[in-house]
């Protein structure tokens, strides 16, 4: 394979490459640091970039560091284990600040104070094992290759406690492609879904529930692919767990979506949650992660998600938390915005998924004019993207803030607010 000699890493890039030049091109290394000089080898080349892996370090930065997991140059789940914590979330914060500028066009000089995980290690409530002829692990970086594993530093701890019996589930269940698990840690239990192409035998799978897991796995459930989504087949067991934050109890489903980093749970209700407001529409709300505390500090809340367990979950943690000012909604944040057309928001609450807001979302907030946004986003492109069409459309933008929610990834959340 060609060699790269002597290449000097400018910056860490979004998706945890170095950027470095070679007669011309840009190429990205794979586990390189701020500021170092080292040579690296070629993966893959194309007509106007390159994509390297770091072969031998020259100059080392000051943040390079050497990685926990022994797994980490072969698993491709980890992308910054070898910097320094902190430089870290220096790195994602100059990636945010330079996506609001280039790609939002936004005039901003600094973010508000980061919300950082309380670990940084043994965060994950919820992980995806990818399983191949009976091993268990994750797919090396940039291919479907099985990197085979006994532990992962970024998963609670009692999660590593369960992969013995996850192996040995892998090994008896044929043509087995992925197992999920979602943990609770104020119930120590678990759910699981069991990934396979056709149906499987659902009482073989209840015997190896019996035989093979221990009781904390309360439920779990089969599933197949359908494109990028999962069919559920059927459940075998409890469907759900609860999850305690702060004084809020959530009953959370196997298809629903919860919060993952349990460290950082109470800080973001701390400090994401605005109060005080008449009227609060949010959208793409989940289980009610947000929407429960939003209730009890504004005075009535709308809220909808396109997932419909997600929605009988929330409804319920309505009933639980004692909550009766708020209503939740099965449709999409499209038919939500238009069915309240015209009327008088004080807050707009949204979690989008990556991707971000549709064009026709955008235009009906933007027609809506809430007289304040909060958006919390899991992807800094498409934030800087909306953002600025937010501001072009009569919005200031008060602050935003970087949610270091998955620590040791180039992954990165944040919350921004606007007002009009």
């Amino acid at each position: 394979m060609k060699v790269l000699p002597e290449l000097s890493i400018k910056k860490i890039v979004y998706g945890g490459y170095g950027l470095a030049e070679y007669k011309g091109k840009k190429v990205f290394v794979r586990y390189a640091a701020p500021m170092e000089l080292l040579s690296a080898q070629v993966i893959k080349e194309k007509g106007d970039h390159i994509e390297a892996t770091a072969k031998e370090v020259i100059i080392s930065s000051p943040s390079r560091k050497d990685p926990p997991c022994r797994y980490y140059y072969y698993c491709g789940g980890c992308q910054l284990q070898h910097i320094d914590t902190d430089q870290q979330v220096r790195i994602k914060e100059d990636i945010l600040i330079e996506s609001l500028r280039r790609i939002g066009n936004l005039e901003i000089s600094a973010l508000g104070e980061s919300i950082r995980s309380k670990q940084d290690f043994g965060y994950r409530t919820r992980v995806q094992f990818k399983v191949s002829n009976g091993s268990l692990g994750f797919f090396a970086w940039g291919t479907h290759e099985l990197v085979k594993i006994d532990q992962c530093l970024l998963v609670h701890p009692a999660m590593n406690d369960l992969i013995p019996s996850l192996q040995e589930l892998s090994k008896k269940i044929p043509h087995l492609q992925e197992l999920h698990v979602l943990y609770s840690p104020s119930e120590d239990e678990f759910l699981l879904k069991v990934i396979t192409p056709t149906i499987y035998d659902a009482e073989k799978l209840r015997k190896l529930k019996e035989n093979v897991l221990p009781k904390k796995v309360v439920g779990i459930g089969n599933y197949s692919k359908l494109g990028d989504h999962l069919l559920k087949r059927y459940h075998i067991g409890r469907s759900f767990t609860f999850m305690q934050v702060k004084n809020y109890r959530y009953r959370v489903s196997n298809d629903s979506f919860f919060q993952i980093n349990f460290t950082l749970w109470e800080d973001l209700l701390n400090s994401v949650v605005v109060r005080d407001k008449r009227r609060v529409i949010e959208l793409h709300c989940g289980a009610g992660f947000f929407s429960i505390p939003l209730s009890e500090g504004n005075h009535f809340v709308i809220s909808s998600d396109t997932n419909a367990t997600a929605i009988k979950d929330a409804q319920y943690n309505a009933k639980l938390n004692s909550r009766d000012n708020i209503v939740f909604f099965h449709e999409s944040a499209h038919q939500t915005l238009k069915k309240h057309a015209g009327e008088t928001i004080d807050l707009l609450f949204l979690d989008p998924p990556r991707g971000g807001l549709t064009t026709d979302e955008l235009s009906l907030v933007l027609q809506n004019k809430p007289k304040e946004i909060v958006y919390v986003s899991c992807n800094p492109t498409t934030l800087a993207r909306d953002l600025g069409k937010m501001v072009r459309g009569g919005y200031s933008l008060k602050s935003v803030r970087l949610i270091d929610n998955f620590p040791q990834t180039y992954h990165i959340e944040s919350v921004a607010y606007l007002e009009l």
